[in-house]
């Protein structure tokens, strides 16, 4: 987190956290586009003018060092309007994440990893979400989790299934995600010898293995 964060402050690239909110969270993103239009709307009504839409780089070099000698109430005025912003923003994503227990990065589950997300999960995530309305593909939203929990397509050396269990065999077993990940999907649980892996589903297991094979022939 800290070095995404130091890259937003000083660059103002914050896609990283951005896509974050949207993937995790898409209350906090909207709250966050509110409280920036609101931000920005403050200082323009009191004078604040320039380009701020980089970081703190641009900051310095494009606006506050040219405009030191003749403009500095303009430099202070945006800093003091954006130090009452920090605030505000802290308490209130503090308030949300607590009051709806949001699983933002440092408060996820013990054994899963902390990630940021990118724009590429975001859209996986919303076809997996568009899988969901066709009732021909109910099964694709599992087998979506239960491959990239695996170590996706390039990690599968072998696929097959017994009454109740996926039987995988993976290239690497480094690459597979923490169980909490299988579990997402609807698994039961996960039996680990190796690289010989066994997902537990139930039943339904014939249907996720076909969507699983669709997945790996694309």
């Amino acid at each position: 987190m800290i070095p995404a964060v130091l890259t937003a402050v000083v660059s103002g690239i914050t896609e990283p956290l951005e896509f974050t909110f949207l993937f995790i969270a898409p209350l906090l993103f909207a709250v966050h586009s509110v409280l920036a239009a609101t931000m920005a709307a403050v200082m323009y009504t009191f004078g604040v003018v320039g380009n701020f839409g980089g970081g703190l780089l641009d900051f310095l070099f494009q606006n506050w060092i040219p405009m030191a000698k003749n403009h500095s109430n303009v430099m202070f005025t945006q800093i003091f309007i954006g130090l009452i912003f920090t605030v505000i923003y802290f308490f209130v994503f503090k308030f949300l994440i607590e009051k709806m227990n949001l699983k933002t990065p440092g408060r996820e589950e013990d054994d899963v990893e902390t990630k940021l997300f990118t724009k590429a999960d975001y859209k996986a995530k919303k076809n997996m979400e568009a899988n969901q309305n066709d009732e021909n593909d109910m099964y694709m939203d599992q087998a979506i989790i239960i491959l990239e929990a695996l170590g996706g397509k390039d990690n599968i050396e072998e696929l097959n299934n017994c009454a109740t269990r996926l039987r995988v065999s993976v290239k690497d077993e480094k690459l597979l995600q923490p169980d909490s990940v299988f579990k997402q999907a609807g698994a039961h649980g996960v039996l680990k010898q190796g690289k010989a892996i066994q997902v537990i589903i139930g039943l339904s297991v014939p249907q996720v293995r076909d969507r699983v094979e669709e997945l790996l022939k694309k």
